[in-house]
């Protein structure tokens, strides 16, 4: 499975070169350098791991957090983030070994504690899973919150999801995700609505609906 999927991520950098070329054409001309943002993520065994993806704020130093209203984002990293092409350059973290296609979303190391992580004693993160696809907005989500850490509260669903998945996890549940990641592409509020209904628990809902 890992020579699998470092192959199909090789295939895929090859395949979006292109696209590669021309977000970082014009990232150079609406935002100048760096054209890759970096960040110290968890990875497996709890080693830490440099996350790559397309630079979508100015060179400021902030919150590590961000929501949709942040003034760091500029017009151009607005619409990488909207049609999530910021998250391409991920594609080479799984090709070094760092992330698998499927799996929990790496955090941050203020976020990551030995216990309610205690998976990545097991698992490598991954690119998508069912926390990303019902945070797809996390940003705007985040923005419209009235909790004064509401983080804490979205790590904690993204937690339970992250359980659900590695109870069951397997080629059809992996095959499950994937089709709904490239659903959420479009159909994004469906994909949220069914993870929300279907997927969660109804203690993550309160928590979900009280953000």
């Amino acid at each position: 499975m890992e020579f699998l999927s470092r192959s199909i991520a090789l295939i895929l950098i090859a395949v979006f070169l292109p696209l590669f070329f021309i977000i970082s054409l014009f990232s150079i001309l609406f935002q100048g350098f760096p054209v890759l943002f970096r960040q110290e993520r968890i990875g497996k065994f709890f080693h830490p791991f440099t996350l790559y993806k397309f630079r979508t704020m100015r060179n400021k130093d902030g919150k590590k957090i961000t929501i949709a209203s942040d003034k760091r984002i500029t017009a151009w990293g607005s619409v990488l983030r909207k049609t999530k092409l910021d998250e391409l350059p991920q594609l080479f973290n799984i090709l070094r070994g760092d992330m698998r296609f499927i799996g929990p979303r790496p955090e941050i190391k203020e976020y990551v504690g030995p216990e309610s992580f205690s998976f990545l004693n097991n698992f490598k993160p991954g690119l998508s899973d069912y926390g990303s696809i019902l945070f797809r907005n996390e940003a705007a989500i985040l923005a419209g919150s009235v909790k004064e850490n509401p983080y804490n509260q979205v790590l904690g669903i993204k937690l339970e999801l992250a359980n659900y998945y590695l109870a069951r996890k397997g080629f059809l549940e992996d095959l499950k995700l994937v089709t709904l990641t490239l659903i959420s592409i479009i159909f994004h509020q469906w994909t949220s609505r069914y993870v929300y209904k279907s997927i969660l628990s109804k203690t993550a809902r309160e928590l979900y609906d009280n953000l």
